[in-house]
This record gives C-alpha cells, structure tokens and sequence, in this order.
C-alpha cells in the first residue's frame, strides 16, 4: 500500500512540475517566426493522457487549480475553459474502464473527438455571451494541432516518464 501511494503521490508531483513548465514556457516572449499554425494546447493533451492512463495521479483538484490557474495567465474567459476541461476529464474518467481494452487508435480518435466538441462548445458559450470568438479556422488549426500531439504526449508518458496504462484488474484491487 505504501508503495501504491508513493507511486501516485510521486506521478502527481511530477505532473504538476510538468503543467508549471508548460506554463512558464508558454509565458515566455519567444519569437519562434509565426507560421500562421497555432501551438498545440500540451496542457490538456497531457491531463488527458494522464488521465486515460492513471486517473488518481490526475484529481480533479488538481485540473481546477492548474486550469484555472491557466485561464488566468493566459488571459482567457476565466473559468470557461476549465470548466470545459473538468466536464471533459470526468466523462472520459467515467468510460475509461471500458477504453482500457481499445486499441491506441480508438483512445486517440476519443481525445480527439472530446477536443473538437470542447471547441465548438466554447464557441457557442462565447457567442451566446456576446464575447468575440477566435477566427474559426484558427481554432480549429489549434484543434488539429493538439489532437496531433496527442501520440507524443503519450510516448513521452510512456517511455520516459514510465506512465503505464492500468487495467480494469489493477484498478479493483
């Protein structure tokens, strides 16, 4: 027992070092030569991806905190986006027991599917609060962007930092 919550006390420390570097380096004033493509959004690629793999190493305090924290810097509508992310994590929170038998495929296209209708539904929160949305198409290049990075973000969890997906079995016991 004292390993299975050193282990998930560890993986949380190490994913909030990891959302607070994506922070500072977004915060950055670096001139990377705009290409007119939109950076990815690692934040939710890397919640998500967390998520699917060891849902207790990602409580849902934790996504308000780093998302609203988030909204806040990155100077967004504050809330709208992590209360977008929140409802997104506990869905796919909920059918994770039943993705943990499909292939990558499958898992990817969901995340993907979750980031597109988490754009449209801004959109219309947006519109109906009379706040003018992005370009269309620039939201929509961020979208692909980030459902594209999503297979990184994985590996990365995987192979580097060890974050294994856990079965049914493992989470009953």
């Amino acid at each position: 027992m004292r390993n299975s919550t050193q282990h998930i006390w560890s993986y949380r420390a190490l994913f909030l070092a990891l959302c607070a570097s994506v922070i500072c380096i977004k915060m950055m004033p670096l001139s990377l030569d705009n290409t007119g493509v939109p950076g990815p959004d690692l934040l939710l690629a890397l919640t998500l991806a967390w998520l699917l793999r060891q849902p207790a190493v990602v409580p849902l305090g934790t996504i308000l905190v780093v998302f609203l924290l988030a909204d806040f810097l990155f100077q967004r509508p504050p809330g709208l986006w992590t209360l977008l992310v929140i409802i997104t994590s506990e869905a796919l929170r909920r059918r994770r027991l039943t993705m943990t038998e499909f292939p990558f495929l499958l898992e990817w296209s969901a995340f993907s599917g979750a980031v597109f209708v988490m754009i449209v539904v801004e959109r219309m929160l947006l519109w109906v609060l009379f706040v003018d949305p992005p370009p269309l198409g620039l939201s929509l290049a961020h979208a692909i962007v980030t459902a594209a990075i999503y297979p990184l973000v994985v590996g990365i969890s995987k192979f580097l930092f060890g974050l294994r997906k856990i079965g049914p079995a493992e989470v009953e016991a």
